[in-house]
């Protein structure tokens, strides 16, 4: 149960930030009023279903996390309507197992027919994930979602309901939606370019489950949830911080929440109508490095409603300090995961520092210097996750002159000054995720390979690389505020690569000995040539449509 003394610190929190999210939103109303709401088709005068599942949605965009936020989201909305639903891990699980998985995500044809046998439902719903994130334009940013959805009867394979549906949200707006109370609330660690496609995913769906008719219940209609916030997103708590969550509802009803397999149905206390709150102490033994929160919202009737978070994953435990410097062959474990580097870490010649699956390792301010070797192996279930401890930068990963076969596979890097930095080195880069770091990529004098992986959200470039020779194979670089590569006097292969939506531009080479060539990639809808291209490229043949990218959730 949640203390007094607890309860008593959060609730002017929450009541604060309820009154400045209603004040922005007042706006916002006023603005969206004019609007029509979104007008959907509906197959009349036919029984609805009673059991629905709702499919991976097909991501047509280059933001590599679209289907998996915005079906999400969608579940989220959905769950408070009188159908009964399958979990999505359950729909995804099902399908793995009858090989259909990667058909359904690749927006391949199943019959309806097929799926409602496998799944053991009257309905599915598809998705086609249109857009989401910012759009450049030459004086302006629109940060929009956009989502073409069906429902459609396993029996008859007829389209029951059906709508499709694009929102702006001009920067710096507030949309019309609970999820907006995360920053104001417990102001998480979410980043600019995380919560804006948080808000208008959560609009956009909001808006579109809205017009699903609702059949009636046999018992009272659950209650409906808006939003589910916490503030553990983005950081390390350790024994003795509070994780606190407040989830968002119908008043008057029986709130819970989990965090599978640490917590299990904690209660939540209604301390304002329809907002209830409730905090947990870490303990000594408590370690978690990946977790998912949960929350639900009983009536007193029995029927319910869940939610998934989708502020971003849950990390807990006492972490096993690393020494500042590392001489002979180390190897980290998700075991003894997270780890702590309060300094610099220096990985001396000779040395190989190895990450096996898993491993979770939190910086203070510093980073990794490697002159010996590194060998970082994750897998697509485990990856290596790296990042800041806090809300400020760290120095990232620095490569520096190792004549070793240096690797990096599976692994998340965030907010950091460098993402990857190599001088005199060569390194393998593959599936592998850098977001929300100043520099992303960065290769002086060195060699690199790149395949399969997300370079995003980078304060400067992308990629850089100076006097060096890569090769960019199936990837995804997008939404970095200066560019996408920056190549000055080196010699590149960058093809098969989703190269979209970057600021300033989406290559930029400079100097007479660069030779570059960046035939088959996908540049979004427009020549690139004309507007995003800056000194002498090869990019013809281009591709027609983005490539596929798995992320690292």
């Amino acid at each position: 149960m949640l203390n007094n003394s607890v309860a008593s610190a959060l609730k002017p929190v929450i009541v604060l930030g309820l009154v400045l999210i209603l004040t922005a939103l007042n706006t916002s109303c006023a603005l969206r009023m004019f609007e029509p709401p979104p007008e959907p088709t509906i197959l009349k005068n036919k029984q609805l279903p009673s059991k629905v599942a709702i499919l991976p949605f097909v991501n047509h965009t280059a933001t590599p996390e679209a289907g998996v936020l915005v079906r999400r989201m969608f579940y989220n909305f959905f769950s408070s309507l009188n159908y009964r639903d399958l979990e999505p891990f359950e729909v995804d699980q099902n399908l793995k197992v009858n090989d259909l998985y990667a058909e359904v995500t690749a927006g391949r044809k199943v019959s309806p027919r097929q799926l409602g046998q496998i799944l053991g439902v009257d309905a599915v719903i598809y998705g086609d994930v249109t857009s989401l994130g910012k759009i450049f334009a030459l004086v302006y940013s629109d940060n929009q979602a956009g989502l073409k959805a069906r429902m459609v009867s396993c029996r008859t394979g007829q389209t029951i309901w059906s709508l499709e549906h694009t929102i702006h949200l001009e920067e710096g707006e507030v949309p019309l939606s609970p999820i907006g109370l995360a920053t104001a609330v417990f102001k998480t660690a979410l980043s600019h370019t995380q919560a804006s496609h948080t808000k208008a995913a959560s609009e956009l769906c909001m808006e579109m489950v809205a017009t699903i008719p609702n059949p009636r219940g046999v018992s009272d209609p659950p209650p409906r949830i808006q939003a589910l916030v916490h503030n553990g997103a983005g950081r390390l708590l350790v024994p003795g911080e509070y994780l606190k969550v407040a989830l968002v509802g119908e008043k008057k009803q029986i709130a819970s929440w989990s965090l599978p397999p640490l917590i299990k149905n904690l209660p939540l206390t209604e301390k304002e109508p329809g907002v209830y709150i409730g905090a947990y102490r870490i303990k000594k033994r408590d370690r978690l490095a990946h977790g998912q929160l949960l929350g639900f919202l009983n009536g007193k009737s029995g029927g319910g409603s869940q939610w998934m978070d989708t502020l971003g994953p849950i990390k807990i435990g006492n972490p096993t300090v690393l020494p500042s410097v590392i001489s002979k062959n180390r190897v980290l474990s998700k075991k003894k995961s997270p780890y702590l580097v309060r300094d610099a870490l220096v990985v001396k010649k000779g040395a190989r520092l190895t990450m096996q699956p898993g491993t979770v390792i939190w910086f203070r301010s510093l980073g990794m210097i490697i002159k010996g070797e590194l060998q970082i192996l994750g897998t697509e279930d485990n990856p290596v996750r790296l990042s800041s401890m806090g809300r400020s930068t760290w120095k990232g990963i620095f490569l520096d002159r190792s004549k070793r076969e240096n690797k990096m596979v599976f692994c998340a890097v965030s907010d950091a000054e460098f993402g990857f930095r190599a001088s005199k080195s060569k390194v393998a880069i593959e599936n592998s995720q850098f977001q929300d770091n100043v520099w992303g990529v960065v290769m002086e004098e060195s060699s690199a390979k790149i395949s399969g992986s997300l370079i995003r959200t980078s304060k400067k470039s992308g990629i850089a690389a100076r006097k060096a020779n890569i090769v960019v194979q199936d990837s995804v670089i997008t939404e970095n505020n200066s560019g996408g590569f920056l190549l000055e006097s080196s010699r590149a292969t960058i093809e098969k690569n989703n190269i979209v939506n970057n600021g300033g531009w989406e290559m930029k080479v400079l100097g007479k000995k660069s030779r570059v060539n960046a035939a088959q990639n996908w540049w979004g809808e427009g020549d690139p040539i004309k507007n995003d291209i800056i000194g002498l490229v090869a990019v013809k043949p281009r591709l027609d449509k983005p490539i596929e990218v798995n992320i690292i959730e």
